[in-house]
């Protein structure tokens, strides 16, 4: 088995750790890496949304705001969206790169 930076961390944890882990992985994003290299660089996101026009990984980096739905936008806010394309390559992150790609391709399950 493989070790990684994530090894034995749970990424659904809220932790003040997970988060600080996650801040330093998402440092390293680039537009236009794979999935594959994001997975590698941050692990596994908190939550996954599939669209019509490709994906968005949200990875926790905010402590708190655990309670409440995923629809909630006080705990979307927790959580950086990392956008990917339908090719699979990461076309931007934050949550004002993910909100304007939602108002201008639209938001629609696969």
């Amino acid at each position: 088995m493989t070790a990684c930076s994530n090894t034995g961390m749970n990424p659904f944890a809220s932790g003040e750790d997970q988060v600080n882990e996650n801040i330093k992985n998402l440092m390293g994003l680039q537009p236009g890496m794979t999935k594959g290299q994001v997975f590698k660089l941050a692990g596994v996101a908190n939550y996954i949304e599939g669209e019509s026009w490709g994906s968005v990984w949200f990875y926790k980096y905010r402590p708190g705001g655990d309670e409440g739905t995923l629809a909630d936008s006080n705990v979307e806010k927790n959580y950086m969206p990392v956008v990917f394309d339908s090719s699979d390559r990461l076309i931007g992150y934050g949550y004002e790169f993910y909100k304007n790609t939602m108002d201008q391709l639209g938001s629609g399950p696969y």
